[in-house]
């Protein structure tokens, strides 16, 4: 008997060693003194001893500009005319407002700040009241009630309470009975759940000590971030896209670093998608660093920052890379996106470390993305190729399969010259479409998910079919993968295989091989979106004359044409026209094909756009010539020999 307390206490130490955090629940008891939300007394009095110092005077003149940008010239006395998108600019000005007050002690600052907060506090509904419209208004009021604690009349306290906890219980309560998408299984890898859990953990903090519901908020959403952890991509690629990961990630941020003193910063920092974050930013940089790679329903911008997300993690993860280029992007940006965040999550200890130690490419797994560049000049090419399970193998594995702002686009490549997009796909359409890609479709049907304005996730998860992991190489002066792609299409559709195998060589020329064996008589399409001022010459396609971009295409049986198109995107709520040329290769046919495609810097430029010197439909190797040499591809084995 007297072994058995023994077992108990060895048992004990299993499990806490299994699930190192299943026992460290934050400790909230630490937030008694205000302010407590991002810094504390003391902290904010160093902060202000910086104001005049740069980089924090530029952050200031930023912070200011972007106040008097969402505000206006004269405060809004209602919130009638916002929708669930557009209370966001109020509710951010109000912040911005306050921030910029507390800092620098600007009466006119502080005189926005009350009469925001007073036209919030007045109106019932924010937004929807259920999504991050109503979020980022939670977030804001919970922010002044605890910086300006002592400053704000009792009166004013308890009117902002109260649409604290009011506004906050909806948030809560739709978590708990998970009514809506966002709360759901399949909202734990999209930025409304990181928004809308995250103001509510922001109002926990606010009223904790004051009302008892405000430990109800914070539980609730601690263990919503405990489960979103476990399902970030651990290469720390995002699957929405850029502009979505600036947005997603700021609001992971601003729950960690609110709750940093009552969990600290472990978690974060043993997560692999945080840890990984800031360099899927960088590699997904366009050359120049202004701009990012498209894809997904993101735009070449950011959302938010990204300078306030990578200064944060430079700061937590020590990387200088992170600072650099949060410098860097800011610099070509002329600071036009600074943040609030900026100002304290800045870390002046980690110096920056430009990216020219790096290797030119990053193959991000568990997504399937490859990206890879020419040199890190502002000249340089960049080449897309995106290949893993729009969720990715990790999500999936688990059973969660998030839609929203994922694309059909398995086997989809983009190749930019500089900030130029010489092949991409058309964007964010109000439609998703594997037709918009430059990938295959079969009878007229492309990949499980397509057909509505948001991926159907449901519809992909009942239809898909086997998706063995790419296989990855890299060479000298090369990256290959191959990868299986028959899987994503539904079985109706679906060949026996199609097998997609590309090969980079320097970061600026790309050859693919296609072997399609279908399960009886099929239509192949394949389409390619190209640069807008694309043209026919000697039956191959020259792409920009200037550079000297050409696509060749071979495929037996094949017939090809070209056309111009043009679509509208939908970025932001607004509608953007986008025209370019459509390169398009059709066969029907029930026997094996094979196809041949290369886009690069012909060695003769545009008079002789020519790549493919050799090959054949039954052959692995390719003999291809460009500006920077010839070079034999074995695609079999994802090997690269330069002759």
């Amino acid at each position: 008997m007297r072994y058995k307390p023994v077992m108990a206490v060895l048992l004990l130490v299993s499990v806490l060693w299994m699930f190192p955090f299943s026992a460290s629940a934050a400790d909230y008891s630490v937030f008694k003194e205000r302010p407590r939300l991002y810094f504390t007394k003391a902290r904010l009095e160093q902060l202000r001893s910086f104001k005049n110092e740069k980089p924090y005077s530029d952050f200031l003149r930023i912070i200011r500009k972007r106040a008097r940008a969402m505000v206006g010239n004269r405060v809004p006395n209602n919130l009638l005319r916002y929708n669930n998108e557009s209370v966001r600019r109020p509710a951010d000005g109000l912040v911005d407002n306050a921030f910029y007050y507390l800092i620098t002690g600007d009466s006119s600052s502080f005189i926005a700040v009350q009469n925001l907060l007073r036209t919030f506090c007045s109106a019932q509904v924010w937004g929807n009241n259920e999504d991050i419209g109503a979020a980022h208004g939670l977030f804001a009021l919970s922010l002044a009630y605890d910086w300006f604690y002592d400053e704000l009349s009792s009166a004013m306290r308890l009117m902002i309470k109260d649409s604290i906890v009011e506004h906050a219980e909806i948030l809560h309560e739709i978590l708990v009975s998970k009514r809506l998408w966002w709360a759901q299984s399949r909202g734990q890898l999209q930025n409304h759940n990181y928004v809308n859990t995250g103001a509510l953990a922001v109002a926990g903090i606010a009223l904790y000590g004051e009302d008892r519901r405000a430990l109800k908020w914070l539980k609730t959403a601690e263990k919503n971030f405990n489960e979103v952890l476990g399902l970030l991509s651990p290469d720390g690629a995002s699957h929405e896209g850029v502009a979505y990961w600036s947005y997603g990630t700021l609001w992971l941020l601003n729950y960690y670093m609110a709750m940093e003193p009552a969990q600290g910063l472990g978690m974060v920092r043993s997560n692999s998608f945080l840890k990984n974050t800031a360099k899927f930013r960088l590699y997904a940089s366009l050359p120049g660093f202004r701009y990012n790679v498209d894809f997904a329903d993101s735009p070449m911008v950011d959302y938010y920052g990204p300078g306030t997300m990578l200064r944060c993690l430079a700061g937590i993860f020590n990387d200088g890379h992170a600072q650099w280029l949060a410098d860097e992007i800011e610099r070509k940006k002329r600071m036009s996106s600074v943040l609030w965040q900026d100002y304290i999550w800045y870390d002046p200890e980690v110096q920056p470390q430009d990216p020219q130690n790096l290797p030119l490419h990053a193959w991000f797994d568990n997504l399937g993305i490859l990206l890879t560049r020419s040199s890190w000049k502002d000249d340089a090419s960049l080449i897309l190729f995106k290949c893993g399970p729009p969720q990715g193998f990790h999500a999936q594995s688990k059973g969660v399969y998030p839609g929203s702002h994922i694309h059909p686009d398995a086997g989809h490549f983009g190749v930019w010259l500089g900030k130029r997009s010489l092949v991409h796909d058309d964007g964010y359409p109000l439609k998703k479409l594997t037709v918009n890609h430059n990938t295959l479709t079969f009878n007229k049907l492309g990949q499980t998910g397509e057909g509505e304005t948001f991926f159907r996730a449901f519809v992909y998860k009942k239809e898909r079919g086997a998706m063995p992991r790419p296989r990855y190489v890299s060479g000298k002066g090369f990256q290959a993968v191959e990868v299986e792609l028959a899987g994503f299409y539904p079985a109706s559709a679906r060949p026996k295989s199609w097998k997609r195998t590309v090969v980079v060589i320097n970061g600026e020329d790309i050859f693919i091989k296609d072997r399609v064996i279908p399960g009886g008589t099929i239509q192949i399409t394949y389409p390619l979106h190209l640069y807008r001022k694309a043209r026919m010459v000697n039956g191959k396609v020259c792409i920009d004359n200037d550079s000297g971009y050409v696509l060749n295409f071979e495929g037996n049986g094949f017939s090809t044409g070209m056309k111009r198109y043009s679509s509208l995107l939908w970025f932001m709520a607004k509608k953007i026209p986008r025209s370019g040329m459509l390169y398009q290769a059709q066969r029907k046919t029930a026997s094996p094909s094979t196809m041949f495609t290369a886009v690069g810097r012909s060695a003769e430029g545009c008079s002789n756009p020519s790549l493919l010197l050799k090959s054949g439909p039954d052959s692995d190797l390719v003999l291809v010539e460009g500006r920077s040499g010839r070079f034999m591809i074995d695609f079999s084995k994802l090997e690269v020999r330069k002759l």
